[in-house]
């Protein structure tokens, strides 16, 4: 019940934010736009923060990172957004893209035991290629790119759809508890 009770006081907090934000005339996707910064383009500054998002190498066989720059704007669940819709965004380099076109983040939150709540649309299910090495890549991709950006905050990722807890992405890898990084 508490947790519950947490998840709505953070979901409401979270909206109100965006709602300040968007009544302001700044949107999220405009911040990532305009303060995402490309790999080896520009130098980061003191409003930046690097982030590390996990792509997949072009013969598909290891996850690498590539290093971005992201605003250091609002606090650790505003920057877990921002850095969400750039692993989303794709590769800005050779490498492959891990999650598929026109997935959604509802909600993201961090529990007291390090555990970072991913509530992704269900468009992650619904346009997921499919295969458990498909579904592997995706959850590793994101358990990694969270717990490597952000290490002091997240040990450990759990990732629900559509507001629910789900027991799988496409069918074939176990979600239902917390996931460690991946090695």
């Amino acid at each position: 019940m508490k947790l519950k009770k947490n998840r709505i006081l953070k979901s409401s907090l979270l909206l109100l934010s965006i709602f300040m934000l968007v009544a302001m005339g700044v949107g999220i996707d405009n911040m990532v736009a305009q303060d995402t910064k490309k790999s080896g383009e520009e130098t980061p500054d003191e409003n930046s923060i690097e982030i590390k998002l996990y792509f997949l190498d072009q013969e598909g066989n290891t996850l690498v990172p590539e290093k971005r720059f992201i605003s250091k704007y609002g606090n650790i669940t505003d920057q877990m957004k921002l850095t969400l819709l750039e692993l989303i965004r794709g590769p800005q380099t050779e490498l492959l893209a891990t999650i598929p076109q026109g997935v959604d983040i509802r909600e993201v939150f961090i529990d007291e035991k390090q555990c970072a709540y991913i509530d992704f649309s269900r468009t992650i299910t619904q346009n997921h290629s499919g295969g458990t090495t498909g579904e592997q890549i995706t959850i590793a991709s994101i358990v990694n790119t969270m717990t490597q950006t952000f290490p002091k905050q997240i040990r450990k990722v759990r990732i629900l759809i559509d507001g629910k807890e789900a027991i799988t992405i496409a069918g074939h890898v176990d979600i239902s508890k917390p996931i460690f990084p991946f090695q």
